[in-house]
This record gives structure tokens, sequence and C-alpha cells, in this order.
């Protein structure tokens, strides 16, 4: 087959040609030798065969001949004995020491000469399509020296050799066809992964983005295969998806100060660029708006990173989560004088938390400006500290307006608002809780969120000691 056609086929019947060839080659192969030990064998033992024949007759002559001489008489004797055990395609002939023919004795055997240049040597003749083997022996007694040829027709072995031949043949014939239709279903077999998984790429090319490629139970390089793709388009899509939320999320959350800026930028321009007050007031709210979206903007981005485990968390010495929490807490009296916080510990100092110093300090604002938030007249903040094993908990309660039942599900969803109105006039965006999730599970923490409306709302921490 032209190399060019070959490579135009498709990779099934490549493999099936390439299958079938490669097994004739090795069934041919495999025959010839077969059929080369055969005939090997079969003329060793005809030849073996011939020479105890010769041997056989040979001891008969001189037993007969130790105590009597030779003559016509026990020539004719040893004619009717041999005539008695001569097989069909055997021949025994004595010749004198001149060549002469003293008796034949054949039933079947064509007539021969042999060839005295290898006269004690295992001869070969082929005669009217017959093959024969013929084996001499010199003879001396008292007052006779002659030559016994002993003769066998082999060529019933020879057609039994030709037969084994066309019966290889045919099963080398057989092989190639049962060797191409293996290998047909053979390579179905091998390729249908391959084309399960060019049929999900097209369907994914057609933005079918939650195809997968259907693994099989087998532990093979196919299925490792199709598992690492399975695994490089949930990533992708899971990219894909945080791209668009964060477009989405983005433009959702801009979308109003944006309108705010454009609403007193287009007030100002109209009219109140001779009106201070009017001036004053507009550049105050577009600036107010403008911090409002650096804010929005930062916090979509470190939760972007936050969800694709892309922030890098570096070297940081364990921290110490008493001392963390009492420098919060100083820091909040400060800022609220209303606010009650009650500290609970234990005597010993726990500092060997796993999480960097800073991280657990966002955590912590994040929960506290939301139970400031969302107090009532009087805030209270109960905190609680505890190391059981190799987990450290925190506890903060408040005892704030709480969550509703139907919303508590919720709480780390991006942009969620329980109490939408107060929230955004708290300036609040909505992702502070799930920053706060995010940076806790990437250190192997936890973070759970309990309450009930109008009695509170309680946050546990889980982190592991280093």
């Amino acid at each position: 087959m032209n190399l060019t056609l070959f490579n135009k086929l498709s990779i099934r019947w490549r493999i099936t040609i390439t299958i079938a060839v490669l097994m004739f080659f090795i069934f041919t192969f495999c025959n010839l030798i077969q059929l080369a030990l055969i005939q090997m064998s079969v003329m060793n033992q005809q030849e073996h065969r011939i020479e105890k024949r010769l041997n056989e007759t040979s001891a008969y002559l001189d037993e007969d001949y130790k105590t009597k001489r030779p003559n016509a008489a026990t020539f004719a004797e040893n004619k009717k004995f041999f005539e008695k055990i001569i097989q069909n395609n055997e021949m025994i002939r004595l010749l004198d020491k001149d060549g002469k023919v003293i008796f034949t004795v054949s039933r079947t055997m064509p007539k021969i000469h042999i060839n005295k240049n290898h006269f004690g040597e295992i001869q070969k003749y082929r005669l009217h399509n017959q093959e024969i083997l013929i084996i001499s022996k010199s003879l001396h007694y008292k007052n006779f020296d002659g030559v016994l040829e002993v003769a066998m027709n082999v060529e019933i072995f020879s057609k039994i050799i030709k037969e084994s031949f066309i019966i290889l043949i045919l099963g080398t014939a057989i092989s190639l066809f049962l060797s191409m239709l293996s290998g047909y279903f053979l390579s179905k077999r091998i390729l249908d992964p391959i084309k399960n998984l060019n049929q999900t790429m097209i369907k994914i090319k057609n933005n079918q983005l939650k195809e997968r490629v259907i693994v099989g139970e087998t532990k093979d390089e196919l299925s490792e295969l199709g598992l690492l793709f399975n695994k490089m388009m949930d990533e992708l899509e899971s990219s894909i998806t945080r791209q668009k939320r964060f477009v989405e999320d983005a433009s959702h959350e801009l979308r109003t100060p944006l309108a705010i800026i454009h609403g007193h930028l287009s007030l100002v321009n109209r009219w109140g660029k001779k009106d201070e007050a009017v001036l004053e007031n507009s550049i105050n709210t577009c600036i107010n708006e403008t911090n409002r979206m650096i804010v929005l903007t930062n916090e979509l981005l470190q939760l972007t990173k936050l969800e694709k485990n892309s922030e890098m968390i570096e070297q940081y010495a364990p921290t110490n989560i008493n001392e963390v929490l009492k420098e919060i807490i100083n820091n909040y009296q400060l800022l609220h004088e209303e606010l009650e916080i009650r500290f609970h510990t234990p005597d010993i100092v726990i500092d060997n938390a796993n999480i960097a110093r800073e991280h657990l300090m966002q955590i912590l604002i994040i929960l506290f400006d939301n139970a400031v938030k969302y107090s009532q007249e009087h805030t209270l903040i109960d905190i609680t500290t505890s190391q059981v094993a190799s987990k450290i908990k925190i506890i903060i309660k408040d005892n704030g307006i709480g969550i509703k039942e139907e919303d508590i599900n919720h709480i780390f969803d991006r942009f969620y608002r329980a109490d939408k109105a107060r929230s955004r006039a708290n300036g609040g965006n909505g992702l502070g809780l799930s920053i706060a999730k995010n940076l806790i599970e990437n250190y192997g923490g936890d973070l759970k969120i309990t309450s009930k409306n109008g009695d509170g709302t309680t946050a546990i921490i889980t982190l592991n000691i280093v």
C-alpha cells in the first residue's frame, strides 16, 4: 500500500492494517520454522529407520554365513526370507563385487542405481516424482565379496510435509483474517475513549462547558487522560464562572455609584457651578461614591484571588490569638465608646495558631464591624477563646438584630444582605463574610455563623495549631 494513501486512512484502519500485517509476518515466520522442524524430524526418523533396516539385514546375513559358504541356493533362501519381511516402500538388493545383481527384493520400489562415489552414505534420489533414500554396506564372507543395498521410498512422508505446509498456509490465511477482525474491534475499543474525548471537546467548543468525558472503571492511560481532562475542564469552568461572576457582580454593584456620580455631575454641569452649596454637596457625594467603588473593587479582587487559591500565603510566624484579640478590642473601644466587650480566655497563652497575623486581624475586623453595624442601642460582644487537642476556637457573640432563618444559609454568598436597606446605609457591600470564610479555609480552618432573628449572632472560628 502506498505510504501516502496509508497516512490518509483513519487511525482505526491504520491500527487494523498494522496489526494484521505484523500478525501475518509473525505467523508466517513461525509456520516456516515449524515446517522446517517437521521436515527435519521426519527425515531424521526415516534415515534412522533405513540405517536400522540395513543393520538388521546385514546382521542376518552375517549370522547365516558364519558356518556355510554363500552360493545360489543360499542366496535363494535369503531372497525368500526377505520377501516375507519386506515393506511396500522398501527394497533390499545384493550385488557381487563386480556390481552384478544377485537378487532384489521389492514390491513397489522403482529401479534405482546407487552412486558409488557416496558408498556407505545415505543418498537421496528423485525418480518419477518420488523421493527415495538408499544406503549401502560392503559384505565379506569366505568365498564372497559383495555389496548390500537397502532403499526406502519416503514419498508418503514428503506428501505429509506438503500437506502440513498447505495446512500452515491455510492457518496463516485464517490468522490474517482473524487478526484483521480482532485488530478492527481492538482499535475500536482503544479509540472509543479518544472519540468520546473528541466529541466532548466539540460540545465544549459550542459553549457546553458542563460536558465531561465518560471515564470507565479501568485504570489505564486513557482513563487517566479522561480524568485529567475532566479536572482541567472543572478548573476552566470554575475560572470562567468566577470571571463571569466578577464582571456581573462588579457591573451590578458599580451601576448605582456610577449613576449617582453621573447624576451629580450632570446637576453641576447644568446649573450647580454657580451654587456653592450644590457644588460642594455634589463633589462630596462623588468623592464618597468613588471611595466606595475603590473599596468594592479591592474586595472583589481579593475575593476572586481567594476563590482561585492564588493568593500566595508567605512564610509567617504562628499567631498569638489573645494578643490579636486584645489589640482589636482596644481599637474598637476607642472608636465606639458605647461598645461593651467581654473577653473570656483561659490563663494559658494561645500563641501557635496556624494563620498569619494580618489575615486574622482582617477576619476579626469583618466580624466586629458586622456586630457594630447590626447592633441594637447598646452593643455587647462576648468573646471566648479555647484550645482543644489540635484545634483553637474563637467564639464571638453579639446582641444585635440577628439573622432571619431564611437568610442564614446565604450569608456567605457574595453581595447578599439580610437587611439590604440598613446594609446599604452603613456602606456594606455584602462581601465581608465571603472574604472571611475564604481566608480561614485557605489555612485549613472553618467559620460557622449561627443566629436567631432578634436574638443576636454567634460566629465560631476554628483554627489549626501549628
